[in-house]
């Protein structure tokens, strides 16, 4: 009896009964469905023995066989194929990307048809080309040939075609093999399905006439050798003998080698010049790959290497249908960094991750510090197939071998991340472009750049030996991300920015070849910002134009745009304009706290690193994002101006006395989306529907807010709010303009569909899609009466243009079906059938809605542009609400911060003072156990200098940051916890706190005061507040002393600016004790007085109370006894301390019977004498010349001096 014929001669059969293609719709393609039921040589990658692409039935069988050591053809002729979930099919997606969702496939054996095949042909997915129909018994008559004839085989010459086999260890092909591209798509574009595609069958009629396709440049198969065996005929032989291991362990070293050899420019790479690691001019950014190597990629692979070849030092992420994968290295670190499950593609490594997780896992990169790319997939397979057939009829000689179109979107770094999805928090992520000037010492350009605002900032300065403004910059933006030239920084600014940027700093370094020079930087600024002609600097923004005399702020601004180039991100925010000028210091214009004084006082961050107990953790309790962003920069530059310092307390009071106020504002603030930073993704055309949806119902809240709280603040006492509240812009009219514009559909709330009359070419290729879809709804009509089945109707797939208007009919009717429908699939109820009547039409359908598609797409940019021309509105409206929000932070830590409580008062003055009453610190006074209050007055009825000693731990640096805390609290514009604060603006805080050295900048601890304390005296005013703890502990004794008091008495004397000087040398206090403007103090301690006279340490109890005069002592064995120090060696330091204290007072007594003069008054009068001789000058300023000279007559002429 003779075998039944194999199900797919029964459908090739049907081919004959397909109508020729429509002259308006594209051919179609043959399916992977189609392919697999054929006898069509569909395999689309070589394999080797051994050598398995994740998610083949092949792959499946032969690990199948391995487990339970059948025979190669036993194994695969009983194991059914499978998608293994945990495996490559995970990852691996249909090449397509019609959807806009991912498709979950679930885990499910289908059984697969086996079919001979003659050759592992390549390329499957390119378009223009079908597969070639291959003789079933051809190839089993030669696979019998080799095993009768195997020494005639070795010689004789196959075909250019077999060069490639499946088995070149042994020579042998296996002709019972399922097709590799079974369940990995091979980048083809067309739709890979599990059922038998209408389109294929339509192709498939010309597949049988047409001509065989020309060889496709393929990989150089391995070349076996066998140096033990005589002759091909004897290895061949050899080789079919193997056991199962054998032949495993053969194949593993055959595949190993291959590999090897295919990718031999990734084991000692170069980059694109030539120049191998470790060469000084390597470039780890490029890869060169040789002319040899380019030839044999395949398709894939050379778009793939493409890219890939130019950005070796980032993770690219390629998208494949529904998924992300990494191929080669970036694959090694998925698995390395994040255990990805790692398998092969064809010859290269790969891991995947779901498209709809890009962002999560993209993150996970970006934490370890790799920069990460993004390869989108920019057409459907639809679209690409539209594509090429658009090309072959208007560029004549088209191969048609094109793969699916992918393009690198942008390339991610921790400095430059806009998505919102990646962003960890809501304050701003810098990326600091900084050029070092080298013709003038210590000069610096530098442009800040938050990506995620797209916001540009530049200044030039020209700093001090210790980069003070250096160090602000950095501490006030704490950079992620840091762009420089290599050579171009020095040594000391390498080892500033080493000490205080954060380990998790990107460090990126640019060639000298590479960014932009002074000149080439304003040519593109011209390109990119054009104007009139009449125009001296065109459409260049005025940030730039100011700036233009600033060669290193120039050039820093041509490297960030060069880079942003690399990045792709530059014509996205550089078309923004959004480029203002940055001053660190703002000298003049507010409080100015330097990088030391944010340190020391722990404005923004805490010793540790964390902003746990700092001012910023303590005072910002802004709802919004962009409002935290602007509180931080209000902390950062207090005000100065006392009417200004007074509208803001103001506000805060009419803010605390409407507890309502703040509930209604709460209400809109809170869950508002980061407006600023949408707005900005907008302009770039990356926003996605839904966040735009959410901005225009933000956008209508606020509006309407800001009426409600206008009508409100009117009734407030002052008018702070209601001013404010005035400069919002009404955003009814432009939010109306928007919405007129679109519609959202219910179904799919993902898409914004142009109302009609709004978008022509929307509105034709839907008047097109209607026509076709009644078309075929006439087309069903006749069916129902032809067959006379009322029961028929249209399936379609729900999976977007895969499978549409099937014909579903009843089970009874499936009889009267005409024979050349095709059965497409079937459940109980129903069959499901392809009509080839209809294939022409449903093609046309196809093709339309691809193109509605795209229209759509069009449309939403055009929809975004529209809303971006009113950007400076939206940013308006933003700003007011950022401001709000500040306020009631400032009016909700005021009354978070206990009683008792006050409003500071300001008074216009030439000279600065403080009067605190009952001060405590913020940061403390709440917590458990309370907190000593304490008077501070410097100035006034004071003097300026407040001369504190007293024992160690107790209070001194509390006290010191204090009072800095208070003053920054009072000038911020908020109440202060204090019974009564008065004072004068101060117009910088400068501190020298703490003892430690700097390895990165080669300074010990002694030498990192003198810098410090020299900037001090440099910047230090009148009305600046000083604050100095422990100066001169870093040398020996008398050299310290001797530094203290001279310094002590510039500040006193010459600075006049309020001061705290914390020391532990009491002879100062002596030396001083004359001066008007030092007042000496001591914090308060209760001393053991029976113990104080013996030889054991005293027993001391800090009561943290300050108190005018002189500490008697400063205990520091009390502090050893407490750190643990042996009592033996704490009795001996009492004894010589004790001997050391009377041996100075007897030197003192000695020196005043002499009655010789103080040093300090004894400079004071060679001050005088240097004035009369005209060596020295006063100061300009006649306020503080009179100052000078009152000090120092009261210093010589009698008060307190000899």
């Amino acid at each position: 009896m003779a075998p039944p014929k194999p199900s797919n001669m029964k459908q090739k059969t049907l081919l004959g009964f397909l109508n020729p293609s429509p002259a308006n719709a594209t051919p179609a393609k043959e399916s992977a469905a189609t392919l697999r039921g054929s006898t069509h040589a569909i395999s689309s990658s070589p394999t080797v023995a051994g050598d398995t692409v994740p998610g083949s039935s092949l792959a499946s069988a032969r690990r199948q066989r391995e487990k339970s050591g059948m025979s190669e053809t036993t194994a695969l002729a009983s194991t059914p194929a499978c998608s293994d979930t945990e495996g490559g099919d995970a990852i691996m997606g249909n090449d397509d990307g019609d959807d806009g969702e991912a498709v979950v496939r679930t885990t499910r054996r289908i059984k697969r048809k086996l079919v001979l095949v003659d050759s592992d042909e390549e390329d499957v997915d390119d378009v223009g080309e079908e597969p070639v129909s291959q003789k079933s018994s051809s190839a089993f008559a030669n696979k019998l040939a080799g095993f009768k004839q195997p020494a005639k085989s070795a010689t004789s010459k196959k075909p250019a075609k077999k060069a490639r086999t499946s088995s070149p260890a042994g020579g042998d092909s296996d002709p019972f093999i399922v097709s590799d591209d079974a369940e990995d798509d091979e980048d083809m574009y067309w739709d890979n399905v599990d059922e038998i595609d209408l389109d294929a069958l339509e192709a498939s009629a010309k597949s049988a006439s047409k001509a065989k396709p020309k060889a496709k440049p393929v990989r150089p198969p391995p070349r076996p050798t066998d140096k033990g065996s005589g002759s091909g005929a004897k290895s061949a032989s050899a080789t079919n003998f193997l056991t199962a291991a054998e032949q495993r362990m053969q194949n593993q070293k055959v595949e190993k080698k291959s590999n090897e050899e295919f990718y031999s420019f990734l084991q000692d790479p170069k980059d694109k010049d030539g120049n191998k690691a470790g060469d000084p001019n390597y470039d780890p950014r490029t890869l060169y790959i040789p002319p040899k190597a380019w030839k044999t990629f395949t398709p894939f692979e050379l778009q793939f290497w493409k890219i890939k070849s130019e950005y070796m030092d980032t993770v690219l992420f390629f998208q494949k249908g529904k998924f992300y994968e990494l191929y080669e290295k970036d694959a090694e670190i998925g698995h390395t960094e994040f255990d990805l499950k790692m398998t092969d593609r064809v010859k290269m490594k790969m891991v995947g991750v779901p498209e709809m997780s890009f962002d999560f896992w993209a993150a996970k990169f970006l934490a370890k510090g790799y920069k990460v790319g993004r390869v989108d997939q920019v057409e459907t397979s639809l679209g690409a197939e539209m594509r090429v057939a658009a090309g072959k009829s208007t560029k004549k000689g088209t191969s048609g071998k094109e793969i699916v179109r992918r393009e690198l979107n942008k390339v991610l770094t921790n400095g430059t991340l806009v998505d919102a999805e990646m962003l960890t928090d809501e304050q701003a992520g810098h990326c600091v472009s900084i050029r070092e000037e080298e013709n003038k010492e210590n000069s610096f350009g530098i442009c800040v750049l938050d990506a995620s605002t797209g916001e540009f900032n530049l200044c030039a300065f020209l700093d001090d030996a210790c980069r003070t403004k250096l160090e602000t910059v950095l501490r006030q933006l704490r950079p992620k991300e840091i762009l420089y030239t290599k050579g171009n920084l020095t040594v000391p600014t390498t080892r500033l920015l080493k000490t205080l940027l954060p380990e998790s700093c990107l460090w990126t370094a640019l060639r000298e070849s590479e960014g932009m020079d002074y000149h080439t930087t304003l040519k593109k600024l011209h390109e990119l910002f054009p104007g009139d002609e009449d125009e001296e600097n065109g459409g260049i923004p005025e940030a730039i134009t100011s700036m233009l005399g600033q060669e290193g702020a120039v050039k820093a601004l041509g490297s960030m745009m060069w880079y942003l180039r690399q990045l792709n991100m530059d014509q996205d925010l550089l078309s923004m304009k959004n480029f203002n000028i940055y001053d660190p210091m703002r000298k003049g214009m507010g409080l100015v706290l330097d990088g030391q004084t944010l340190s020391h006082i722990e404005v923004l961050l805490n010793s540790e690193g964390t902003e746990e107990g700092s001012l910023l953790q303590l005072l910002r309790r802004c709802l919004t994002p962009f409002g935290k962003r602007l509180f931080r920069i209000w902390l950062c530059m207090p005000l100065r101006d006392v009417q200004a310092i007074n509208d803001r307390l103001d506000a805060v009071d009419d803010i605390m006395k409407h507890p309502t106020f703040e509930d209604d504002f709460t209400k809109v603030a809170k869950g508002l989306p980061d407006l600023e930073r949408i707005v900005s993704r907008i302009h770039a055309g990356s926003c996605k529907v839904k966040d735009f949806l959410k901005v225009l119902s933000s956008f209508k809240t606020i509006s309407d807010a800001f009426k409600e709280f206008a009508t409100t603040a009117e009734s407030f006492d002052s008018q702070s709010i209601a001013g404010l509240l005035r400069g919002a812009p009404d955003l009814t009219p432009n939010l109306n303009h928007v919405e007129e514009q679109f519609e959202q559909l219910k179904d799919d709330p993902d898409v914004l569909m142009p109302k009609e009359g709004k978008d022509e070419a929307y509105d034709e290729v839907q008047e097109t899609i209607n026509g076709l879809e009644g078309k075929l709804n006439d087309e069903l009509q006749k069916f129902k009466k032809k067959l006379g089945c009322k029961n028929l109707e249209y399936w379609n797939s729900g999976l977007g243009n895969k499978e549409i208007y099937l014909i579903q009919v009843p089970a009874g009717e499936t009889k009267k079906v005409p024979k050349n429908w095709v059965k497409n699939s079937a459940i109980k109820a129903c069959t499901r059938y392809i009509v080839p009547d209809l294939a022409n039409t449903i093609r046309s359908l196809k093709e339309a809605r691809e193109t509605r598609n795209t229209v759509i797409r069009d449309f939403k940019l055009r929809l975004f542009q529209d809303f971006d021309t009113d950007r400076d509105i939206w940013l308006r409206a933003v700003k007011v609400l950022a401001e709000l929000d500040c306020l009631f932070s400032l009016a909700k830590s005021s009354a978070a911060l206990g009683q008792p409580v006050c409003r500071p008062e300001f008074v216009e003055s030439d000279a600065a003072f403080v009067e605190f009453e009952g001060l405590r610190h913020p940061a403390l006074c709440l917590k458990e156990g309370g907190f000593i209050p304490n008077d501070v007055v410097m100035g006034g009825r004071a003097g300026k200098i407040m001369l504190l000693t007293g024992p160690n731990m107790a209070g001194k640096s509390t006290l010191m940051r204090m009072t800095a805390a208070g003053v920054i609290m009072a000038q911020l514009g908020m109440y202060i916890p204090a019974k009564s604060a008065r004072l004068s603006p101060v117009d910088s805080i400068l501190t020298r706190m703490g003892a430690y050295d700097n390895m990165f900048s080669n300074s010990s601890t002694f030498k990192v005061e003198l810098d410090e304390c020299c900037k001090i005296l440099r910047e230090a005013t009148p009305k600046s507040l000083v604050i100095l703890d422990e100066l001169g502990r870093g040398t020996s004794t008398f050299d310290g002393m001797a530094i203290a008091g001279a310094v002590l008495h510039q500040l006193a004397t010459h600075t006049l600016a309020l001061a705290c000087f914390a020391t532990h040398y009491g002879s100062l206090t002596d030396d001083f004790k004359y001066h008007p403007s030092i007042r000496c103090c001591y914090m308060k301690t209760v001393v053991d007085d029976e113990k104080h006279e013996a030889i054991t340490p005293v027993q001391l109890i800090f009561l943290y109370q300050l108190a005018t005069g002189a500490a008697s002592s400063s205990f520091g064995t009390h502090v050893a006894n407490l750190a643990g120090v042996p009592c033996s060696v704490v009795e001996r330091a009492e004894v010589i301390s004790k001997d050391f204290a009377k041996q100075f007072k007897a030197k003192l007594r000695d020196q005043e019977e002499a009655g010789s003069l103080p040093l300090t008054t004894q400079a004071d009068f060679a001050y005088l004498h240097k004035l009369a001789t005209g060596l020295v000058g006063l100061d300009e300023d006649p306020a503080r010349k009179r100052e000078v000279l009152k000090i120092i007559r009261m210093a010589v002429g009698g008060d307190g001096g000899k």
